[in-house]
């Protein structure tokens, strides 16, 4: 019995590696190779967005008004928290509820983004968490910084992206109206809110010239939000500590963090993708969360999801790599055995849990927002 084990553990093992399940698996078909594909449309179409993208932080720093520098930065900043607020926290994971303008205002500014429709977005990221980092997912990151970066975009997908991808429950998403409206007219949306508004709102009000609008407001604009994205998927799967999962690639990057809104603490997401904060502190280089926290007190979000303290040390005591600040591995035991967990004495920690003693008003103002 202890060999067959051994011998289902093992297959086990390589299947997950394959990202493929054992009943999907013919033992009489010849073993399947996969070779790359490049997609030169795409190849080449990426190189020619980065060096116009280039071009326009060259016009950006010398020649855009102060107006239109603010007013880029001004778009950049709200869709890309449309992005990590709206497309990740809120409708990949549903880790909290909102009402609907609030939902509106999400789609509308991750349309300016220009990531892709929503639809399409929640389904790779759906797929990316459930076969993390094997064939299947869409930017896996064991093949390395450049594919798991934009190289995926450049190349034919892996056929376990594709068919995996075909049976991941999107049910939720299409009851929605404001993602199946924008999945519909995503082409004119695009071309309207990603590209026209940026470019035309400076041109009218205070005469910037479209060529800087064109360059600066919407390619440099556009790349710079999509390579901050991207980082999530690359350098937050190779770059850092894995306190709280030691068995996966995700990672702790304090960098990806401080630009990226709060979406780098990626070892705990990966652990606890359904709390909203995204990291273990919140609060912590994690503007998202704070803009979250914020809705919240209005009244416009409620229903938030998170891990407990509780869940959290049983986590890091288990499977954590031994760099948790709390609750990591200090000392060995006497004669080099294995090492023996200490829990330093912190007497601000749980004072960080902060969500468990959400203040009354904030409490009333949600009862508030959904009876009304």
């Amino acid at each position: 019995m202890d060999i067959l084990d051994k011998e289902l553990a093992a297959e086990a093992k390589n299947d997950r590696k394959d990202g493929g399940s054992p009943e999907t698996k013919d033992p009489n078909k010849p073993e399947y190779v996969y070779r790359r594909q490049i997609v030169w449309f795409n190849t080449i179409g990426f190189l020619v967005l980065h060096l116009g993208a280039l071009y326009g932080l060259y016009l950006f720093l010398t020649s855009s008004m102060v107006l239109t520098m603010l007013w880029t930065l001004l778009v950049a900043g709200s869709s890309a928290f449309s992005v990590t607020m709206g497309a990740h926290r809120l409708y990949t994971h549903r880790t909290f509820k909102c009402n609907d303008w609030v939902k509106a205002l999400l789609v509308f500014g991750q349309t300016v983004a220009g990531q892709n429709c929503l639809y399409v977005w929640i389904r790779d990221h759906r797929l990316h968490h459930k076969y993390s980092d094997t064939v299947a997912d869409p930017h896996n990151a064991s093949r390395g910084f450049f594919f798991s970066h934009i190289g995926w975009l450049m190349v034919r997908k892996h056929p376990e992206v594709i068919e995996k991808g075909k049976k991941i429950d999107m049910t939720d998403i299409e009851m929605d109206p404001y993602v199946m409206f924008q999945k519909k007219y995503y082409k004119i949306l695009f071309t309207i809110l990603a590209m026209l508004m940026p470019m035309v709102v400076p041109f009218v009000f205070w005469q910037e010239t479209l060529w800087n609008g064109f360059f600066v407001c919407f390619l440099f604009r556009l790349i710079t939000v999509l390579n901050l994205t991207w980082l999530v998927n690359s350098a937050a799967h190779l770059y850092g500590n894995k306190p709280f999962t030691n068995d996966i690639m995700p990672v702790e990057n304090v960098y990806v963090s401080m630009f990226g809104l709060g979406e780098g603490w990626h070892n705990y997401h990966h652990s606890f993708p359904w709390d909203y904060r995204a990291s273990e502190f919140g609060q912590y280089f994690n503007l998202t969360t704070m803009l979250i926290d914020f809705f919240e007190e209005m009244g416009w979000v409620w229903d938030k999801k998170y891990a407990t303290p509780a869940m959290v040390r049983s986590r890091v005591t288990k499977r954590g790599d031994g760099t948790h600040c709390k609750y990591g591995l200090t000392q060995m035991k006497d004669g080099g055995e294995s090492p023996e967990l200490v829990v330093e004495d912190d007497e601000t920690y749980e004072e960080l849990f902060w969500l468990e003693e959400r203040s009354a008003k904030t409490a009333e103002r949600v009862v508030e927002a959904q009876m009304g």
